[in-house]
């Protein structure tokens, strides 16, 4: 009788949450459609009765996403990828233990029965009691989880899950000299609904782990968030990057036939990259063996692998997360910058170089232009287009037209068995016209990047539409200014919580130069509980670094902020 209320039990929970999903799969959720595939393609998924292409309000935002990968297996150099507008497409569904026929490898959503096969195929779970085997049973009865019992990896309001393999021939593959390399990949992709500030945007991990098919390591490893972006009318597309917000970006030039006067930018953002041990940087050698040894080497920093509320935050002391180390974006029509043809071509745009191998020089490169007075001499050649279209400072890309855009991270190595982990955000932002949709890409990809430092506690993130409004902040926050660097003006963000004990506080938001001089008071008056932002307008100010504190009470909190003209 036990077995047989067991058996309801779950079949009840597995009614409520059905949850393989076969070969395709469309997430619809706020103002974004993705279909995806369990062969690691974005976008490029004919799915009905939505159709292919990553839509935003019913427009077309993204032709196809995925990825570039290549490092060095025995001293030979590989690339493999995952972009369909390139014809690139080199994975099968399912791991090498379980071959792509296995009828487990499927994209799965979160569901508590059907996740049995997921967690046999790699995907993470939560251990309530604390077995270490995925059980999914309802001990109470009350057909929801409780922390006691074992549940699904819980990242977002819908979450799709799958790996895959880099198992296609060689003979079958447009970098036809590349023999599969033993490389798996668990993905997941998920969003948030019902939250204002992430309702643009989609959340991608990719987990990324050499069986030792080949290599025990495979070194000098890089790897690539690629992507084809269409804005409506995919001829009018502009290039950026920004090195300090680790966000590369598409925009218009201009009006768009499909988005009208105002179309969106598209931003692929950088959350995490691999943890990286670098002897001298990140730790102290102290036995002189080049690697980190727990209990020996000095550790310097800590890196930080964010798994969300359930499963928490695994730290690594002694190394750092990565940061991306070139972004590029190519283009047919020009032979130097048209879709790779092999994997030495694939392996110069993941080092940032055009397809032949060049450097790119910002003084005389043919479709940008670097402008505000900045020494092109003195601009990051790696990173294309890094300069600010809304000021127009920088180098600035000028050459519309269909682009495709790779922000790169690495060198890193890929050790037998051991997972190498990359967080990345698809983030959308429109706002009154082509250049401010810049801006408010930028806004809505700090969302994303505060909401992976709270480790995906969304109770903690608000938008501007929230200010002032019934829905009163339990704390005290000082927000990061944004934009930061920002030439002139940035907006300044912060909480006052409801105390029962008193209506209002006195609140002070002064900036302060390096020398600790105030030189510029934002606020002083007394405020009651709610959120507040800010206008600074620093036209009168040089060039530098400040700061900016707020004191309301007894709380005082001071952030940096950096003026660039």
């Amino acid at each position: 009788m036990k077995l047989l209320i067991i058996a309801l039990i779950t079949f009840c929970i597995a009614d409520l949450f059905p949850q393989k999903v076969g070969d395709a799969y469309a997430i619809n959720i706020n103002n974004i459609y993705l279909p995806l595939t369990r062969k690691g393609i974005l976008a490029d998924v004919n799915i009905s009765p939505g159709g292919s292409t990553g839509q935003f309000g019913g427009n077309t935002f993204l032709f196809s996403g995925g990825f570039f990968l290549s490092g060095y297996s025995n001293g030979q150099l590989w690339a493999n990828a995952v972009a369909s507008a390139t014809l690139v497409e080199d994975y099968l569904q399912g791991t090498y233990a379980s071959g792509q026929n296995d009828p487990s490898a499927q994209l799965y959503k979160l569901s508590w029965q059907d996740w049995i096969d997921a967690v046999a195929l790699g995907a993470d779970f939560y251990d309530g009691d604390n077995d270490g085997i995925y059980n999914p049973v309802d001990l109470n009865g009350n057909n929801q989880w409780d922390p006691d019992e074992d549940h699904p990896d819980l990242l977002g309001d819908e979450t799709i899950w799958c790996v895959y393999h880099d198992a296609v021939p060689s003979a079958q593959r447009r970098w036809n000299t590349v023999e599969p390399q033993g490389i798996e990949i668990r993905q997941t992709v998920f969003a948030y609904s019902n939250i204002l500030p992430l309702q643009n945007i989609i959340f991608i991990r990719y987990r990324i782990m050499n069986t030792g098919m080949v290599a025990d390591e495979m070194t000098d490893t890089y790897f690539g968030v690629w992507d084809d972006a269409d804005l409506g009318d995919h001829t009018d597309d502009l290039a950026g990057s920004d090195t300090l917000f680790n966000v590369s970006y598409t925009y218009n030039d201009g009006e768009d036939a499909a988005y009208g006067n105002n179309p969106p930018c598209f931003s692929s953002k950088w959350l995490a990259g691999p943890v990286t041990y670098i002897p001298g940087w990140t730790f102290i050698d102290n036995n002189g063996n080049g690697k980190y040894d727990e209990g020996i080497d000095t550790p310097i920093d800590t890196a930080d692998v964010h798994r969300g509320q359930l499963l928490g935050i695994t730290r690594y002391p002694g190394a750092q997360n990565q940061k991306f180390s070139s972004s590029i974006d190519y283009l047919n029509g020009d032979l130097n910058l048209r879709d790779p043809d092999n994997k030495e071509e694939a392996r110069n745009y993941l080092l940032g170089l055009n397809r032949i191998g060049e450097i790119p020089d910002p003084c005389t490169w043919a479709y940008g232009e670097v402008r505000g007075g900045v020494d092109c001499s003195q601009v990051n050649p790696f990173y294309w287009y890094s300069g600010d279209p809304v000021t127009n400072y920088g180098w600035i890309n000028t050459y519309s037209t269909d682009q495709r855009q790779m922000q790169n991270i690495g060198p890193f190595t890929l050790e037998e068995g051991k997972e190498i982990e990359v967080f990345v955000a698809y983030v959308i932002g429109r706002d009154s016209n082509s250049v401010s949709s810049v801006i408010a890409s930028k806004w809505n990809s700090w969302n994303a990047e505060l909401l992976y430092i709270l480790n995906f506690d969304t109770s903690y993130i608000v938008s501007v539409e929230e200010l002032n409004t019934e829905n009163n902040p339990s704390e005290y926050i000082l927000y990061q200014n944004f934009p930061n660097p920002f030439n002139p003006s940035t907006k300044i963000k912060y909480s006052i919580p409801y105390v029962e004990t008193r209506d209002r506080v006195s609140v002070q938001l002064k900036v302060f130069d390096i020398l600790g001089k105030v030189v510029a008071t934002l606020v002083n008056e007394e405020q009651g509980a709610g959120f507040y932002e800010i206008d600074f307008v620093a036209n009168q100010l040089s060039s530098g670094i400040y700061f900016y504190q707020l004191k309301a009470g007894d709380f005082i909190q001071t952030n940096k902020m950096i003026l660039l003209k």
